[in-house]
């Protein structure tokens, strides 16, 4: 059996991996989102926000002692969570929403991590952590800069887990994967952006527009079908599914 931990499955790419992992037998699936606690088709969800670290804590607390006792062949942890605003200019944003965004799209994660690697050390032979990143934490981009600047730290933060991990010889690969533009509602929300709080929106509304984003099923088939081939591992942890071959 093997274990998938998966955050923000409610809607988007989540909501499409979580669905395909459902659907092979010999997973368990237990999600984090901001449902409802629930059974869900291949596993459990447990509530959780990850804007508050208290409560993730607890959620990861649960998680903990839903998995206790139990021994899989391979533990992974998807960070796929995310939000992109405050969308704007540095000097006008909210500073809230500001916190808010480094918070679930750097520190929840870095968190999650930490806990993962806790609750599955010995539980699992093989253990893998995928933090869903961004072109975006690679280039900057005019009125996003939480967004890009919290993903920039998932990436190192991923850089550095993972060598963590080969400098004592752990069985744990972590990547930190860029998975490309994707027909979501975090895209429908980047199109909504006013021109002078996003300089770049006509490029994002003509992407739309001429059929470039990817549907999240397609996205989710892709990454999980690398990473159970095992090619989302490596020396270097920072990775662009479109440029892996076979995507």
């Amino acid at each position: 059996m093997n274990l998938y931990l998966v955050t923000g499955t409610t809607q988007g790419l989540g909501a499409a991996l979580a669905a395909r992992i459902a659907a092979d037998p010999a997973n368990e699936l237990v999600a984090l989102a901001r449902a409802p606690d629930a059974p869900i088709p291949g596993g459990a969800r447990f509530h959780a926000d990850l804007a508050d670290t208290a409560a993730l804590e607890r959620a990861c607390n649960r998680v903990e002692e839903h998995i206790r006792g139990k021994r899989y062949e391979k533990a992974v942890l998807v960070n796929n969570a995310g939000v992109i605003g405050p969308v704007g200019l540095l000097e006008a944003v909210d500073g809230a929403a500001l916190e808010r965004n480094l918070v679930v799209n750097l520190v929840a994660p870095m968190l999650l991590m930490r806990r993962f690697l806790r609750m599955t050390e010995g539980v699992a032979a093989l253990r893998r952590v995928i933090n869903i990143s961004s072109g975006a934490g690679r280039r900057p981009i005019p009125g996003w800069s939480a967004y890009c600047a919290a993903k920039a730290g998932l990436d190192m933060a991923s850089r550095v887990a993972a060598l963590e991990a080969r400098t004592r010889g752990h069985a744990v690969e972590v990547a930190s994967l860029a998975p490309g533009v994707i027909d979501t509602g975090m895209q429908g929300a980047v199109r909504g952006a006013a021109e002078a709080d996003f300089p770049d929106v006509e490029r994002f509304r003509r992407m739309k527009a001429e059929g470039v984003l990817r549907p999240a099923a397609d996205v989710a088939a892709d990454i999980l079908r690398l990473e159970a081939a095992g090619r989302l591992a490596g020396e270097e942890a920072v990775l662009d599914l479109r440029q892996l071959d076979g995507a």
